[in-house]
C-alpha cells in the first residue's frame, strides 16, 4: 500500500498526545483501500497547548482529506468546530474533523456508534442490565450518552476526576430524566455492562482501572483500549466472561467516518 503513495494521495492525520499507543492506522489504511480510497492515515504527535495551531496549519495542507482524533484533544477540537453534529453537541467532544470551505472545520463523534455497533454485533446489547462506566473524558463521554439515547436506564459513571465525573452525570440527567444514574463504585456488582472507558490500561503494568473479578458471572466487558489486550480484559476472559475490546470499537465507526471525511451530507448544526 505504501508503494502506492503519490502527491493524489489524501493525508487523514491522527491527533494524539501521547501517540505511542496509537494503532489506529493498521486498521483504517487497510478500510481506506478496500473502498479505492487513495487515502492514508498517519500518527502525529500534538501537545494538547498546540492543537489550535496544529489544526490552523493542517487546514493549509491541500491533500488533505480529514482528521481523526484521539486522547486528549476530543473537547478542544468541538470548541474549534464551526459546524457540529447532533451526536458531538451532545457530548461537546469531536474525533472526527473534515475541513469546508474557507478553513473552517465541522465535526461529529463517532465513539458512540462504534460502541454500540461492536456490541450489537456480538449479540451483547441487553438494555435491561445496568452499565457501570469508567471513565468521563471524551470517549467516556460520547459512550454515556449513546448508552442514555438506545434506552439503557441505570449507568454509574465513575473517574479519577469527581468533578468531571460529576459534570457528566449532571448533563446527562438535564437530557434523560428518567434515567437512574449514580457514581458508585460498588455498582460494579450489579452490572450487567461493565466498561473501562480511562486510559488506564495502554501501557503493560498499567493498574486495572477496577476489579473484574467482582462482575457477576454473566456480565460483559467492553474495554475500549485499542493498542492492547489489558490486564483488565485478561482477567475478565479467564473467568470466561463476554469480552470486548477497543479494535473492535475502532472497526464498527470507521465506516461512518469514513462517510464524513467523503463529505457525505450529515446534519450539522452551527456552534452558537
Amino acid at each position: 500500500m505504501l508503494t502506492d503513495l503519490s502527491g493524489k494521495t489524501k493525508l487523514v492525520p491522527v491527533l494524539a498526545s501521547p501517540v505511542d499507543h496509537v494503532i489506529a492506522p493498521s486498521a483504517y489504511n487497510p478500510a481506506f483501500a478496500e473502498r479505492g480510497l487513495n487515502w492514508l492515515m498517519v500518527p502525529m504527535g500534538v501537545d494538547p497547548v498546540d492543537l489550535a495551531a496544529t489544526l490552523k496549519q493542517l487546514a493549509r495542507v491541500t491533500n488533505l482529506q480529514g482528521v481523526n482524533l484521539t486522547i486528549p484533544h476530543k473537547a478542544k477540537a468541538f470548541s474549534l468546530c464551526r459546524w457540529v453534529t447532533a451526536e458531538a453537541r451532545v457530548s461537546g467532544m469531536v474525533n472526527t474533523l473534515r475541513l469546508e470551505e474557507k478553513g473552517i472545520w465541522s465535526g461529529t463523534n463517532t465513539d458512540g456508534i462504534g460502541f454500540l455497533n461492536a456490541l450489537r454485533a456480538q449479540k451483547m446489547l441487553d438494555l435491561t442490565r445496568p452499565v457501570f462506566l469508567a471513565g468521563a473524558g471524551g470517549a467516556g463521554t460520547a459512550i454515556a450518552f449513546a448508552l442514555a439515547k438506545v434506552g439503557f436506564t441505570t449507568i454509574d459513571v465513575v473517574d479519577i476526576d469527581k468533578q468531571r465525573a460529576s459534570v457528566l452525570l449532571h448533563s446527562l440527567q438535564s437530557i434523560f430524566p428518567n434515567i437512574t444514574l449514580g457514581n458508585s463504585s460498588e455498582a460494579l456488582t450489579r452490572a450487567g455492562l461493565a466498561v473501562n472507558a480511562t486510559p488506564v490500561g495502554l501501557h503493560k503494568g498499567d493498574p486495572t482501572p477496577f476489579n473484574a473479578e467482582s462482575l457477576q458471572d454473566d456480565a460483559v466487558l467492553f474495554d475500549i483500549i485499542a493498542a492492547r489486550d489489558t490486564e483488565l480484559m485478561f482477567t475478565a476472559k479467564k473467568r470466561n466472561l463476554r469480552v470486548l475490546g477497543g479494535r473492535t470499537m475502532i472497526d464498527h465507526q470507521l465506516a461512518h467516518q469514513i462517510e464524513f471525511w467523503r463529505g457525505d451530507h450529515f446534519a450539522l448544526e452551527p456552534q452558537e
